[in-house]
């Protein structure tokens, strides 16, 4: 209407092009607020206070002049030349508020002809900025406030506006009290169903909170689940749409770096969301290396280059597509404006400029996060999810009222982020706070909704907590206790119905075999559910048929049920994707590892006598070379924890490499020592070039086969000290964790890397050396803990292996001991409190089908 009046195509500012002028007006020179305009979420926070400084009406500039304590009149000065920057940048049509009224009362004479009487509907206040244009109006035209008693701004009738007020509707009331915010949503979409099997139109339906964003997932899963109609007014989360989710998967690449599962989830996105990638097959990482490092763009491209047209399943040589998206990727986060101009189509680069215009390209991950996009559901023709605000402005005659718990109806009061209350006075910039409108909100739908109204609460939060009782929660009405497992007269849907008719569910073949499955877990009697599977299956074939590592064949000899999953059906941990606040143990010994392995081959290249004679000076040099090169490489191909985190863990594997290195034995005559020198094909042996391939003491791609059995294995030796004459080598495995007890020799079958080391040394030196197999815990002295009765133990755990391997054929794929241990990596798949009941269960019966290996489990 100010716009009209003011006339000349004049228009309220975009947000759109709000939001681009304040990104580029970040890059000046902003006072006080340079220190924090590149943090994440300070472009959204600016754009939050120049749109309540303007709704308020406020002049910026007067306002630091006239503010007289020091640390305000620095912030609103700053607060000054950001909005000088912001209205130089926005479209010469575009006006503020202030500027539109100002423009606009000189007008409005005409108002009467151009807009004949003026009602205004659903409003509760208006913001100050207007309030002068709406004087005058009122002093040239009628306007009509319409609205419920008691909600009705004291100005309203004083600027000789007439106010209408109707009855309340007084509509039916419920309260109900739910198990949770989940079954909150589950209860209020039975509500829904309900109304619509009687007759009801979805225009007719509103469920509400005062703040939505909490409960949208669960509004999403129920909503998709029942099939129902339901828009969100405040808009779906852009990462629950698959746009969403594609732009996801490029900002985690750009922002944590190149990995095989990241390109390929991106791949797979793009294949359904761009067109022109639609034609790569589905399959199309088969043809990648198995375990390739993929870790860098060079690496990617050295892949795909050497792939041809049959390595692809439909035959078709889908190279230049491949390359093209490593190629754009490679480009970096800086570039990622021009990254998705050329990965994205239309409404996946829309969300993908939104979110860059929202926060600078770091902050990726938390604009993305934030943003909601439009459903595409028209309201009229739908259940509407709302704030309260919305439907206290709309009402609907079927309104269903969430969250009504201390802690979110009605919501607390809080500062604004960069105008705060010792700056401007809270009452100037926010003259209704964010508690009274919730209140005014409930209060205007309870009294203008004309048939039903339900109120709910949820007796615990999210997290199992005890919610308190909202003070809007009508206490004059008897409040309905709803069980979360109860029977409802009108399921959500088809789920729902199942679950809530057991006798129904029952006859189902899915209910049937989830009951016999129930029946084998809890019998003593080994069954298919356990593990059984049929001699020489495929699936136990490829498994067993694959190079052996040391952590394969513990599984093989100690849970073979895990290692079906593992190396059968391909489960995997999934990667670390935000940055951990400290290093895992396990990423804690690749660590040390690494560092100990660069610190070997310094000596061994710039040591005559290499690390054997190598003083202690210039170990110590050498440690601290290697620890700033790993920890460099890793800062930038892995997430890592916080800095101060990061560098007292890098000093501590410096430390614990120092004493690793600083016991040495008797050195072998001419001695030459490797560390983490691969052998038998392993993923490591693949990628070194052929310089490096020279130096090692064998072909690190020749295979190894355990002595008497068909097992291949496969891996890196942690160190290896070797004589001149071939005739003696010592193999030491590092330890990166505490030394409990006494020294572990075959530890139950979980200690495999010494002997497994020693039959390779064995087997790719031809002169058949004398092999000693150590173990070495810095943490506990820095001293070798060498294999008792090698030959004797390497026999044992041969005849093991052995057996494992004709047991696991037969289709003996049962739980061993590893499936007891605390932190064993695939209890999910394991039945519901398996380490109390299943396992116990289990293990005598375990102990006799495997009993050829059962022995094995009690050794030390």
């Amino acid at each position: 209407m100010a716009a009209r009046l003011a006339g000349g195509f004049l228009q309220p500012v975009d947000q759109e092009d709000f939001k681009a002028a304040v990104s580029e007006t970040l890059q000046e020179s902003l006072g006080e607020l340079d220190a924090i305009k590149a943090l994440p979420g300070f472009q959204r926070a600016a754009c939050t206070s120049l749109a309540k400084a303007w709704s308020a009406g406020l002049n910026l500039d007067d306002e630091a002049r006239s503010a007289t304590e020091e640390t305000a009149k620095s912030r609103l000065a700053a607060l000054a030349l950001l909005e000088n920057g912001v209205l130089g940048r926005l479209p010469a049509s575009q006006r503020r508020p202030a500027d539109l009224v100002a423009e606009a009362i000189p007008h409005v004479n005409a108002a009467k002809s151009i807009f004949g009487q003026i009602e205004v509907h659903g409003r509760t206040e208006m913001s100050p900025v207007w309030r002068p244009l709406f004087e005058a109006l009122a002093a040239e035209a009628e306007i009509v406030w319409i609205a419920q008693a008691r909600h009705v701004p004291d100005w309203v009738g004083a600027m000789g506006a007439k106010v209408e007020r109707s009855e309340d509707a007084n509509p039916a009331t419920r309260t109900v009290s739910c198990a949770s915010p989940r079954h909150e949503i589950l209860e209020a979409m039975r509500w829904a169903r309900e109304h619509l099997a009687r007759g009801a139109k979805p225009h007719d339906i509103a469920i509400a909170a005062a703040s939505p964003e909490a409960w949208d997932d669960h509004m999403l899963a129920s909503s998709e689940a029942a099939n129902l109609p339901v828009h969100f007014v405040h808009g779906r989360a852009a990462l629950s749409t698959a746009d969403g989710q594609l732009a996801a998967a490029l900002a985690e690449i750009l922002l944590r770096g190149l990995s095989r599962s990241r390109v390929m989830r991106l791949v797979a996105l793009l294949r359904v969301g761009a067109v022109r990638f639609g034609s790569l097959p589905g399959n199309w990482w088969r043809a990648l290396p198995e375990d390739a490092p993929l870790l860098d763009a060079e690496r990617w491209k050295q892949v795909i280059d050497g792939l041809d047209a049959q390595s692809f399943s439909d035959g078709i040589d889908h190279r230049p597509l491949l390359t093209e998206i490593i190629g754009a990727i490679s480009k970096g986060l800086n570039a990622a404006g021009e990254v998705g101009e050329q990965l994205f189509e239309a409404r996946t680069r829309a969300i993908w400029l939104k979110a860059l215009t929202e926060g600078p390209p770091a902050a990726l991950d938390v604009t993305l996060a934030g943003l909601r996009v439009d459903d595409g559901l028209e309201p009229e023709a739908a259940i509407v999810w709302a704030p309260a605000s919305a439907i206290a402005a709309v009402p609907r005659p079927l309104t269903w009222l969430v969250g009504l718990s201390s802690r979110s109806w009605p919501r607390r009061a809080g500062e604004d982020p960069l105008l705060p209350d010792h700056v401007i006075e809270p009452a100037r910039i926010d003259p209704l706070p964010v508690h009274q409108a919730d209140r005014r909100d409930f209060h205007s739908i309870r009294a203008m909704t004309g048939g039903e109204l339900v109120c709910s609460r949820a007796r615990r939060d999210s997290g199992g907590r005890l919610n308190g009782v909202s003070p809007l929660y009508p206490r004059d009405v008897q409040e309905t206790y709803l069980a979360q497992s109860r029977e409802p007269a009108h399921a959500a849907s088809a789920s729902d119905r199942l679950l809530a008719r057991p006798d129904e569910f029952e006859t189902l073949p899915l209910a049937r075999a989830t009951v016999r499955t129930w029946i084998d877990w809890h019998s003593e009697a080994i069954t298919a559910h356990d593990g059984l599977v049929r001699r020489d299956h495929p699936l136990l074939l490829r498994a067993l048929n694959r190079r052996q590592s040391a952590s394969s064949l513990v599984k093989l000899l100690r849970d073979p049920l895990g290692y079906l999953w593992t190396y059968g059906f391909g489960w995997t941990e999934p990667e670390e994707t935000d940055e951990p606040l400290t290093l895992d143990p396990l990423a804690f010994g690749n660590l040390l590892h690494e560092v100990l392995q660069e610190t070997v081959t310094l000596l061994e290249g710039s040591h005559k006598d290499g690390l054997a004679g190598a003083p202690a000076e210039a170990i110590g040099r050498a440690i601290s070379a290697a620890t700033d090169n790993v920890a460099g490489r890793w800062a930038d191909s892995l997430p890592v924890p916080p800095p101060v985190i990061w560098e007292r863990k890098c000093a501590e594997v410096a430390e614990l490499a120092g004493i690793a290195l600083s016991h040495r034995d008797e050195p072998l005559p001419d001695q030459r020592s490797w560390a983490e020198i691969p052998f038998g094909g392993d993923r490591r042996a693949e990628a070194l070039d052929d310089e490096v391939r020279a130096m090692l003491p064998w072909d690190a791609m020749a295979t190894v086969r355990i002595p008497g059995t068909e097992i291949e294995i496969g891996g890196s030796i942690d160190r290896l000290d070797l004589s001149g004459d071939r005739l003696k080598a010592r193999v030491t495995d590092y330890k990166s964790g505490k030394l409990r007890g006494r020294p572990p020799q075959l530890k139950g079958g979980a200690e495999l890397q010494r002997c497994l080391y020693a039959y390779a040394v064995k087997a790719l030196i031809g002169e058949g050396p004398e092999v000693e197999a150590s173990l070495l815990y810095p943490r506990r002295d820095g001293r070798g803990l060498p294999l008792e009765n090698p030959e004797d133990t390497l026999a044992k755990l041969t005849g093991f292996l052995s057996e494992a391997n004709t047991s696991f054929r037969a289709g003996n794929a049962l739980p061993g001991p590893a499936a007891e241990e605390q932190w064993y990596d695939l209890a999910f798949a394991l039945p519901g409190g398996a380490s109390e009941a299943y396992l116990a269960t289990m293990k005598p019966l375990v102990a006799q089908s495997l009993s050829a290996i059962a022995p094995l489990w009690d050794e030390v």
